[in-house]
C-alpha cells in the first residue's frame, strides 16, 4: 500500500466552544485533503483536542465538574461543527485517548532510558496562561508589558528534555529542507529563536493531577506540549509517516518547530515534510478572545450555507498573514464572487445554452480570435491554479480564476449572444460562445470542488454530469471535451444576500456578552509633580526598520526617526506587532529615557503604549500629518 498525503491540524484547547480561528485551519485542511484526493492520492486527514492541563483542571472546578466531562462537553461542541462543515478528516483524536496515554508514556520512558529525558529541580517562574515555564528574559518583557500578574513562582521537581542537545541538529536540518516551514519569514523567526541558544526544556509537573502520568513517578504529570505533540505519532496510519503538511496557527509555531523536531529527533524518528504556520483572524487589530469578547462563532455564519464559509475563508485570507473579519465584508466577499459572479455567469450561460439550443451543448466549427484568446485563457487558468492550490495558496488561485470570470462577462456583452440567435448566419459564433462558456464552466465546477464541494455538486448537474465531481481527477481532464449529454435547467448557486437586513442580526449575534469582562485595570501610580512631569521629553516618532530579536517571542528591535536624530530602540511588543506591519508607523517616544539594554542590545528610549493589566500593549499612535521630532505635550 503506497503512503497516504498525511495532514493535520493543531490540536484544539478544550475550553470553550469553536469559533472561526479554529474552524478556518480545519477547513483549511479539508480543502486541502479534497484537492490532494482529487489529484488521485490516498489521503489521512488528522485533527482533535488537547484535554490536558492546568487550564482545563480549573476550568471544570469552577463549573463544578471533572476535566473529563467538560472536554467531552467540547468535544461533541467539536464533532457536530464537522459534521455541518462536511469535513473529511480520518480521526479526531483525543489526548485522553487510551492508545495516545499508552503512546506518550512508551516514548517519555524510551527517552528516559536513552538520556534525553532527565530529573531535576527547577526554581523560577511559571506562566499560567501559556502553561510554560519563563526564562528571566521573557519575564523582563511580560513586566515591560504590564503582563506581570500572569506569572507565579514555582520551585518544583520535574522532568527535563534535553533540548539545548538538538540546537545544532536543528539548524542543520533547517538548512538542508528550506521547504520545512511556510511562509519563509516565518521560518526565518524560527531560526533566529534557535540561533540565539535554547535551555532544556521542561516537560513534567507535579503542582496538577490532570494529564498523563509519568511511568514509574506517578506524582509527576507529562507537560501539555511534550503530551499533546504525540498525538501525530499516535494518530498516523501504519503506512503514514512523516506528515506532509503539518498546518499551525504562528502562536504556536516555535513548539511544532523546535520542539517538536527534537523531540522527533530523539526518537530516531524522520520529520515533517512541511509546517504551515497561518495567520490570526481579527476583530479590527484584535486576536479573537472569549476573554476580550470578540469572539465569531461559526454557527453565526452557517446561516448562508457552509459553502460560503469555506469560500470566504480561502478568497480572503492569504495564508502566514493575518486578516480582519467583518460581517460586512463577509457579505460583500459571498454577494461580489457567488451571487453576483459565478451564480450569474452560470444562470445566464446554462439558460442561453438551454433557450437557444435545447440544453445541447454545440460543438462549434470554428472559433474567431476573441473565441480563440477566451479558449486559450481556459488552458492557461486550469494549470495555473492546480499549481497555486499544490503551494495551498488558495487565496491566490481562487483570485486568478475569478479574475477569468469577469473576463468572461466581458465576452458575453461583447458578443451579446441574444442577437446573434435572431440570425441562423450567426450559428458558427453563437455555437461558439456556448461552448465557451460550457467549457468555462465545467473547469470551475471543478477546480472549486475542493472549496466548495456542494456548490460544485449542483454547478456539475447542471451542466449535465450525473456523476460525483469529487470523484473526478484533475490529470487528464479534457478542457476542450464534448459535453456528456444534455444540460439541465439552471440551478441557483447562490442567493444574493440582503446586506442591510442581515447586518443588525449578525453583528448583535457576534456582539460580546452582556456580562462583559472585567479590565484589570492598574492601580494609580504615586502622585508627581508638575516639574517631575515635563521632565520627560515625548516625540513623535516614526519606525524606519523592525526586526525581532533571536530568542525571544516579543522584543522587537527597531530603528526609530525622532527628527533629530535615529534611534535604537527594543519595545516588548512582539506577541502585538509583527515587525512588518510597524514599519513607517508613527508612534509617540520616550526621548530623554536613560538608555538600559535589553538581551544585549542597548534600548535608546520607549515606545508609549497603553493596556490593562491583562492585554495586549497598544502603540499609542499621533496623527497621521505629525512629523518626526514633534513634541507631545
Amino acid at each position: 500500500m503506497s503512503k497516504p498525503f498525511y495532514i493535520t491540524t493543531p490540536i484544539y484547547y478544550v475550553n470553550d466552544r469553536p469559533h472561526i480561528g479554529h474552524t478556518y485551519t480545519t477547513v483549511l485542511a479539508d480543502v486541502i485533503a479534497r484537492f490532494h484526493r482529487m489529484r488521485g492520492e490516498q489521503v489521512f486527514f488528522l485533527t482533535g483536542t488537547d484535554e490536558h492541563g492546568q487550564k482545563v483542571e480549573k476550568a471544570a472546578a469552577a463549573r463544578g465538574i471533572s476535566p473529563k466531562e467538560l472536554a467531552d462537553e467540547v468535544v461533541a461542541n467539536y464533532h457536530e461543527l464537522w459534521k455541518q462543515m462536511g469535513m473529511t478528516h480520518f480521526r479526531h483524536i483525543r489526548t485522553t485517548d487510551a492508545d495516545h496515554r499508552d503512546q506518550v508514556q512508551r516514548l517519555f520512558k524510551r527517552l528516559l532510558e536513552k538520556g534525553d529525558i532527565y530529573k531535576a529541580t527547577y526554581k523560577g517562574l511559571y506562566s499560567v496562561s501559556d502553561e510554560a515555564y519563563v526564562t528571566e528574559t521573557q519575564a523582563k518583557e511580560l513586566q515591560a508589558q504590564g503582563l506581570a500578574h500572569q506569572l507565579v513562582e514555582l520551585e518544583e521537581e520535574t522532568y527535563f528534555f534535553r533540548l539545548s542537545a538538538y540546537q545544532d541538529r536543528l539548524l542543520k536540518h533547517y538548512e538542508e529542507h528550506p521547504e520545512f516551514v511556510q511562509p519563509d519569514f516565518r521560518f526565518n523567526e524560527v531560526k533566529r529563536f534557535v540561533e540565539g541558544g535554547l535551555q532544556d526544556l521542561s516537560i513534567s509537573r507535579t503542582s496538577i493531577s490532570w494529564g498523563i502520568p509519568v511511568p514509574g513517578d506517578e506524582k509527576h504529570v507529562i507537560y501539555v506540549w511534550f503530551d499533546a505533540l504525540l498525538n501525530y505519532l499516535t494518530g498516523c496510519p501504519a503506512n503514514g509517516w512523516p506528515p506532509d503538511l503539518q498546518l499551525v496557527g504562528k502562536d504556536i509555531l516555535r513548539f511544532h518547530a523546535v520542539y517538536w523536531p527534537a523531540f522527533l529527533m530523539a526518537a530516531g524518528l524522520f520529520q515533517p515534510t512541511t509546517i504551515l504556520a497561518h495567520g490570526w483572524w481579527l476583530m479590527g487589530e484584535d486576536k479573537m478572545s472569549k476573554s476580550k469578547g470578540n469572539v465569531v462563532r461559526p454557527d453565526t455564519l452557517l446561516r448562508f450555507g457552509n459553502d460560503a464559509l469555506r469560500f470566504y475563508f480561502m478568497r480572503d485570507m492569504q495564508v502566514g498573514h493575518d486578516r480582519g473579519f467583518s460581517f460586512e465584508g463577509f457579505m460583500d466577499r459571498l454577494n461580489a464572487d457567488l451571487a453576483n459572479g459565478l451564480g450569474n455567469l452560470a444562470s445566464r450561460s446554462i439558460s442561453m445554452i438551454q433557450r437557444y439550443r435545447n440544453g445541447v451543448v454545440p460543438m462549434p466549427p470554428t472559433f474567431d480570435d476573441a473565441d480563440q484568446d477566451i479558449a486559450r485563457q481556459l488552458l492557461e487558468v486550469f494549470p495555473d491554479y492546480l499549481e497555486k492550490a499544490r503551494a495551498n495558496d488558495f487565496h491566490a488561485a481562487l483570485g486568478a480564476l475569478w479574475a477569468y470570470l469577469r473576463i468572461l462577462d466581458g465576452y458575453i456583452v461583447q458578443a451579446e449572444p441574444w442577437k446573434l440567435a435572431k440570425d441562423p448566419a450567426n450559428d458558427p459564433k453563437l455555437d461558439a460562445v456556448l461552448a465557451n462558456l460550457y467549457r468555462a464552466l465545467r473547469a470551475t465546477a471543478l477546480l472549486v470542488a475542493p472549496v466548495m464541494p456542494e456548490l460544485a455538486q449542483t454547478l456539475w448537474e447542471s451542466l449535465g454530469h450525473t456523476t460525483q465531481v469529487a470523484e473526478t481527477t484533475f490529470h487528464g481532464f479534457a478542457l476542450d471535451g464534448p459535453a456528456v449529454g444534455p444540460i439541465g435547467d439552471p440551478k441557483p448557486l447562490f442567493q444574493r444576500i440582503d446586506k442591510e437586513k442581515e447586518l443588525s442580526e449578525l453583528e448583535s449575534a457576534a456582539a460580546p456578552p452582556e456580562t462583559k469582562p472585567t479590565l484589570d485595570v492598574p492601580e494609580i501610580r504615586e502622585v508627581v509633580d508638575a516639574d517631575t512631569f515635563f521632565k520627560v521629553d515625548l516625540r513623535v516618532g516614526r519606525i524606519l526598520e523592525a526586526e525581532r530579536v533571536p530568542k525571544s517571542d516579543k522584543l522587537i528591535k527597531m530603528k526609530v526617526d525622532i527628527g533629530l536624530e535615529q534611534r535604537t530602540i527594543v519595545g516588548g511588543i512582539g506577541k502585538a506587532y509583527e515587525a512588518a506591519d510597524l514599519l513607517q508607523k508613527l508612534v509617540v517616544v520616550v526621548a530623554n529615557l536613560a538608555p538600559r539594554k535589553l538581551m544585549g542590545i542597548e534600548s535608546h528610549g520607549m515606545l508609549l503604549a497603553a493596556s490593562d493589566n491583562a492585554s495586549k500593549p497598544y502603540l499609542v499612535a499621533p496623527p497621521s500629518d505629525a512629523q518626526p521630532g514633534f513634541l507631545v505635550k
